[in-house]
């Protein structure tokens, strides 16, 4: 099927010719579907004699797509229209528009099932976002013909169109040549000598005609209107080279700034030496050259190449050149730029700190890096990570995948190596903002981004939570949050249309919950953050008729720390701690525990403290007890705390018999009370001492590297529990599995250190250095039953016949200390993995 984007700067002529192409090509008997892309909805008007509901206008319903109802035939034999459409004028994103649309057209498969001979879009081509290279980026068309003047803004817009499609020629889109519509034939001629400058052909050129004119005010294409016309037979002429085009042998080469105004100045474009302009080798699209059977790594050192670290997700290399040693950088390929070199899926260029770099350097550097053209930069990645990120290189669920891999050596995914999974151990860190009480998280983004339900979900700004809901929703309904938390339902019609009256009714919503001198956070999202209307005037205005405070932040980064945004929660805190009755009624209030709260206060209550009970009103309760029991680090509570002058605590972690003990004499200390009635009831103690004895067979493992010992005799950042200390108390022996030959001395320090904190702990050490020595060593150890990892049923667990679990399984207090043992020796004891799911 032939498919043709016409892409040219708004004005240019472009729907004129790209309108009579489609008239041309269902005159000599094909099928034709013709697409406007172009917000202004004018690409069809000769071709349907007038306008045309557009797909943006014409809502689905029931789930169907409704892209067909807005393909509307011509009364010219073999032509078929629809237009995208968009926004009213300066809202909105027509971008997005496109994309819906032609996501529509994609799922259906409407080209193919509907038997067209050919599809011509007609894109609005100033290149002002990738929604309107949607053709291209989602696969419609191969072929581009760029629709110009001889004017030097219109060639100009050509000339980035054509980095434009050099970005995609991975996808196999090419340029098949320009379009020029000129007014005379020395503008034609000085069109013809950009294309040569640029590598690229003239398919046609159109000369004035008023025959044009007249047409449109006909509603009629000049071609078949006119078919004498001298429009006419250029237009033809286009049209059958159009048809006839094909990928070029070499592909075209937009100019760079200086050489684009030299050329428009009468200056024959050179080479430019400080930041050539690499040509993609010929090569199938999105693929790397032929592999010569080396290695990576040995064609690296026989290029002179010496990886020197990562930054930012790049790769540093020392190249050793003719002039020395210069740093390059190697980078995926979104990132490059205009004077990069280019190959197969990654970009290269100098680091700034190789300094000023001689003309003839730069074709040397091209000559080196292209024997590196055979590899895809997730196999460089995978490479050179595995010595940088021990814990990325830990991807194998078993030797299986192991042995599975790339004709390079490396993983089979090696982007799951850089960065994408969780560690073992997750250590210190994490740095917590607490939310506020009675404020709202107002998130304006996609519901899919956070994985929080769809349209009408939990997390639905506008969702009624006081009675059940039977409206209809297109996704999960899972947990929420926090009340606290909402979302707007951002959704790909607002992006099209506009968003003004949802993000003006969230916003009063908002406030309306928080009350006066209320708290209201705006999140916006990644999508909204491009194509959301004046967020910034519309809080403004909200503010001032409401009496809440709204803060602006980018993402939903609700309980994360940055100054500006902590300093006003805990001004906001204070304020409400300060206002209302202080009489003290209780002696403490437990801060943040959610499901644990209660435990925790029964804990309380049998020592003889009473406790103020959580309800609507978290001030009020936190203003009537002698002392705030908080149940982590938080860098707003404790400050807004002080800021009140309430008394504080942060007590050790309730975990374990003695973890419970230390909690309770923490907070009994800090009350000035000497002796309060702690220690587990003897039943409990009988009990444990059962499970105990049953431990002492079993041995827990733990992987991480020698630097993060220091980390395994304190608590895990996400729970706050004590897991080493924890399993010693319950009896379990403890096996650390650590990286390389041995302990350095620093290391060993901190391994000392580590006994000494956990007296009862019987720990051991064992290395290894690659994934499969540490596979053996994790499945011939018929004592080892876990390994902590906090992803549930982890494979590389699983694969060693092994059960993993995490943190998540604690539970505080005497009662639940015990309960957490069960569950352990339950895991121990369950060997269903060992007899089955086993690979090596």
């Amino acid at each position: 099927m032939e498919s043709i984007v016409f892409f040219g700067k708004g004005g240019i002529g472009k729907s004129t010719i790209a309108s009579n192409v489609t008239a041309l090509l269902a005159s000599g008997g094909s099928k034709v579907l013709h697409i406007g892309c172009d917000p202004k909805m004018d690409s069809a008007l000769t071709l349907m004699r007038g306008r045309i509901k557009p797909f943006s206008e014409n809502p689905s319903s029931s789930g169907r797509s409704n892209l067909r109802d807005s393909i509307f035939p011509s009364a010219i034999k073999g032509v078929y229209c629809v237009e995208a459409g968009g926004p009213h004028p300066g809202v909105g994103c027509a971008g997005a528009g496109i994309g819906a649309m032609l996501d529509e057209m994609k799922a259906d498969d409407i080209l193919a099932k509907d038997g067209y001979d050919a599809a011509v879009f007609d894109v609005l081509g100033d290149v002002v976002c990738g929604g309107f290279a949607a053709p291209l980026r989602r696969g419609f068309s191969k072929k581009v013909v760029i629709v110009t003047s001889e004017e030097i803004l219109s060639l100009y817009a050509a000339n980035r169109l054509i980095t434009m499609v050099n970005n995609y020629a991975r996808n196999g889109i090419y340029l098949a040549g320009l379009a020029v519509n000129a007014r005379s034939k020395e503008g034609a001629a000085f069109a013809a000598a950009f294309a040569a400058a640029a590598n690229t052909r003239v398919l046609g050129v159109i000369l004035f005609d008023p025959v044009v004119a007249r047409a449109e005010k006909e509603k009629r294409p000049a071609a078949l209107a006119y078919p004498k016309s001298d429009f006419a037979v250029r237009t033809a002429r286009l049209c059958a080279a159009v048809k006839a085009a094909s990928a070029p042998a070499t592909p075209p080469r937009a100019l760079s700034d200086s050489e684009f105004f030299a050329f428009a100045e009468g200056v024959k474009p050179v080479k430019a030496q400080g930041a050539p302009q690499a040509a993609r080798p010929p090569q199938a699209p999105g693929k790397p050259a032929p592999r010569d059977g080396r290695p990576l790594l040995s064609v690296f050192e026989s290029g002179g190449f010496k990886v020197a670290g990562m930054e930012d997700g790049q790769i540093m290399c020392d190249w050793a050149s003719s002039a020395g040693a210069r740093r390059i950088v190697i980078a995926p390929e979104a990132s490059a730029r205009e004077g990069m070199l280019r190959f197969s899926d990654w970009t290269s260029c100098f680091h700034p700190s190789a300094g000023q770099i001689p003309g003839g350097l730069y074709e040397e550097l091209r000559a080196a890096v292209s024997r590196l053209a055979q590899f895809r930069f997730g196999e460089m990645l995978a490479a050179f990570t595995g010595t940088k990120d021990f814990y990325g290189g830990l991807v194998s669920s078993s030797r299986a995948e192991h042995e599975d891999k790339a004709s390079s050596g490396t993983p089979k995914r090696p982007h799951i190596a850089f960065g994408q999974w969780q560690r073992f151990i997750f250590p210190r860190g994490m740095v917590r903002a607490a939310i506020p009480p009675g404020s709202m998280m107002v998130e304006h983004g996609d519901m899919e981004c956070r994985f929080s339900g769809c349209d009408g979900g939990n997390m639905g700004m506008f969702t009624d939570f006081d009675r059940p809901s039977s409206s209809y929703t297109r996704g999960p309904l899972l947990p929420r949050e926090t009340r606290q938390i909402v979302n707007t339902e951002f959704s790909s019609r607002d992006a099209v249309m506009g968003d003004d009256e949802k993000i003006l009714a969230s916003l009063y919503s908002a406030a309306e919950k928080t009350g006066p001198g209320g708290l209201v956070e705006f999140y916006v999202g990644c999508s909204a953050m491009l194509l959301a209307g004046d967020v910034s005037s519309y809080a403004q205005k909200v503010e001032r008729e409401t009496d809440a405070k709204v803060v602006l932040e980018n993402y939903n980064s609700f309980s994360e720390y940055a100054p500006a945004k902590v300093a006003v929660r805990i001004a906001h805190m204070a304020g409400k701690l300060s206002r209302g009755s202080r009489r003290k009624t209780h002696d403490v209030h437990l801060v943040d525990d959610g499901m644990a709260g209660e435990k925790l206060a029964g804990l309380l209550i049998c020592a003889g403290l009473s406790v103020a009970r959580p309800g609507k009103d978290f001030y009020a309760a936190a203003r009537s007890a002698r002392l705030q029991v908080l149940s982590g680090p938080d860098t707003v509570l404790g400050p807004a705390f002080d800021k009140a002058s309430m008394k504080w605590l942060l007590p050790p972690s309730p975990y374990g018999f003695a973890g419970t003990d230390a909690w309770l004499a923490a907070i009994a200390g800090a009350l000035g009370r000497k002796k309060i009635k702690t220690g587990p009831a003897p039943a409990l103690v009988k009990e444990a001492a059962v499970l105990w004895r049953r431990s002492r067979k079993y041995a827990v493992g733990f992987v991480l590297e020698a630097e993060d010992i220091k980390f395994m005799g304190g608590e895990t950042a996400l729970t706050m529990a004590p897991v080493l200390p924890v399993l010693g108390e319950a009896g379990f022996r403890v096996r650390l599995f650590i990286k390389g030959e041995g302990l350095s001395k620093t290391a060993a320090a901190g391994f000392s250190k580590l006994k000494a904190a956990v007296p009862g702990c019987a720990l051991s050490v064992k290395f290894f250095n690659t994934m499969d020595e540490l596979a053996v060593l994790l499945r011939t150890d018929s004592a080892l039953k876990l390994v902590y990892s906090d992803i549930r049923m982890d494979p590389r667990v699983v694969a060693a016949g092994k059960n993993s679990f995490s943190a998540a399984l604690l539970e505080p207090g005497y009662l639940g200390a015990v309960e957490t043992w069960r569950r352990l020796l339950e895991l121990c004891e369950w060997d269903f993995n060992e007899k089955y799911l086993s690979t090596i």
